[in-house]
Parts: structure tokens; C-alpha cells; sequence
């Protein structure tokens, strides 16, 4: 009975050692291949990290630029309503000044002033022909 143990021990002993060298090749091919894998793809990797690297800094570059271009917008929109408050201002101001000039436009008798100028041109053509003459 001793000895059928110890035969079915070592037939025992000797299917572990088979199923262990079995587990040993596979995990070394499995191994290996993840070996190959990250032989493969690792370059393509790091050129993918180089690429995103270099969009991010392009993006980085671009939100700088609009930064730039609202301040700018900022700028010129608060300059844009400073310089329609000063119109304002300026018409205000001189919205009185502009009404006294049209009344006084309006008091002009033209046809009197007309009639002077006509005067003064029939005065002076005497003396422009008096002249003439030296």
C-alpha cells in the first residue's frame, strides 16, 4: 500500500512539474509578446504624447491670442463709449450756440445785402477802370 501511495505521489509530482514547465512557457510567450507589443507601440506612442504636447501649446498659444484680442475689444469698446459720451457733450454744449447762429441766419435780409453788394460793385468799377488807366 506504502508503495502505491508513493507511485501515485510521484505521478502526482510529476503532472504538477508538466503543468508548472506549461505555465512557465506560456507566461514567458505571453511575456514575450507583451515585450514585442511594447517594442511596437511604444515609439507610436511617444510620437502621440509629442503630437498632443504640441496642440496643447498651439491651444495654449491660440487662448493667449483671444486673451489679447478681448482686452483689445475691452479697450477700444470702452474708448468707443467715452468718445459717444463726449459727442454728447460737445452737441450739448453747443446746441445753443448753433441755435443762435441759425436765428441769426434767419434776421439776414438777403435781398438788402444783395442790393449793397450790387451798390459797391457799381461804386468801385469806376475806380477799378480809373486805375486801369496807370
Amino acid at each position: 500500500m506504502q508503495e502505491e501511495l508513493l507511485t501515485q505521489l510521484v505521478k502526482n509530482s510529476e503532472k504538477q512539474l508538466f503543468y508548472a514547465r506549461i505555465r512557465t512557457l506560456a507566461t514567458l510567450i505571453i511575456a514575450g509578446g507583451l515585450l514585442i507589443c511594447m517594442i511596437v507601440l511604444a515609439p507610436e506612442v511617444l510620437k502621440t504624447v509629442s503630437q498632443a504636447n504640441a496642440i496643447m501649446v498651439q491651444a495654449s498659444e491660440t487662448i493667449t491670442l483671444a486673451d489679447t484680442a478681448i482686452e483689445s475689444i475691452t479697450e477700444m469698446s470702452a474708448s468707443i463709449t467715452e468718445m459717444g459720451e463726449n459727442m454728447d457733450t460737445f452737441i450739448s454744449e453747443n446746441a445753443e450756440s448753433v441755435s443762435q447762429v441759425m436765428k441769426k441766419m434767419e434776421e439776414v435780409d438777403f435781398e438788402r445785402l444783395n442790393k449793397a453788394i450790387k451798390d459797391l460793385g457799381d461804386v468801385i468799377e469806376p475806380l477799378a477802370k480809373f486805375f486801369n488807366l496807370f
